[in-house]
């Protein structure tokens, strides 16, 4: 989950940010949630502190005369090592240039504007390029099989994304990878040899068929239902097994 804190010494910005980011929450079904408003960057700093965690803050860049501006605070927050992506929210544009100066190295840039959708497609912006950013960090982290397609073409294929393979009737040693996706990707080979390069995560349910555990959703007079909602067979001497892992 997004974790969004605002900081901001003008309490209409605050809870007018807060409103609007709870109604994209809402209406978009984002995987986000506004945990903190903090007033000044005593409150960010104790917030932070007592819960340490990866964050998305919009931060005020002018705090008023004596007391720390946004561009001190995240210099602040970089030299306590926090996880956090700083978008400085400002109508001084001329300050803008001086966090580019001051090498803080901000997520981004919103105006404190009167115009509330405008405002709010702001929001809307950097909440969406952190969550796809995350997105990209997992899916960098899956683990991946390639499957050569002959003709020095390979292809990766993310190991969650397949459902099962089958031996290809059709084709000499052939056989078929099934994905998540309804994609079939077919390639010389045998299951024993796919089995070892797959690992423990895949049981050869058949001798046609070989199937990703976790894409079985339930056994049923010697047929599997999968998630892609194939039925498939399965052997009498690996039932015990598969119900065993199921439970």
């Amino acid at each position: 989950m997004l974790k969004i804190i605002l900081c901001d010494d003008d309490r209409f910005i605050l809870q007018l940010g807060a409103e609007k980011i709870n109604e994209l929450i809402k209406s978009q079904e984002y995987d986000a949630k506004v945990v903190c408003l903090a007033s000044g960057s005593n409150e960010l700093f104790s917030y932070i502190k007592n819960t340490p965690s990866q964050y998305l803050i919009f931060l005020d860049l002018d705090f008023g005369s004596g007391k720390l501006n946004g561009i001190d605070v995240a210099k602040a927050l970089h030299r306590t090592e926090s996880d956090c992506k700083i978008v400085f929210t400002t109508n001084h544009y001329e300050m803008a240039m001086a966090v580019l100066k001051s090498g803080v190295e901000p997520f981004g840039f919103l105006e404190k504007s009167s115009d509330i959708a405008r405002l709010s497609e702001g929001y809307r912006k950097y909440i969406v390029m952190l969550l796809n950013q995350a997105r990209l960090e997992v899916a960098d982290h899956r683990e991946t099989v390639i499957l050569n397609l002959g003709m020095d073409e390979d292809i990766s294929v993310l190991l969650d994304d397949i459902v099962y393979i089958e031996t290809e009737k059709n084709v000499s040693h052939g056989i078929t990878y099934h994905t998540l996706n309804g994609s079939v990707i077919t390639i010389i080979g045998t299951l024993e040899a796919e089995h070892k390069k797959l690992g423990d995560g895949f049981i050869r349910v058949h001798r046609s068929y070989l199937v990703n555990k976790t894409h079985i959703l339930r056994m049923k007079e010697g047929f599997l239902k999968l998630s892609n909602q194939q039925e498939i067979p399965c052997s009498f001497r690996v039932r015990r097994e598969v119900k065993k892992w199921m439970n």
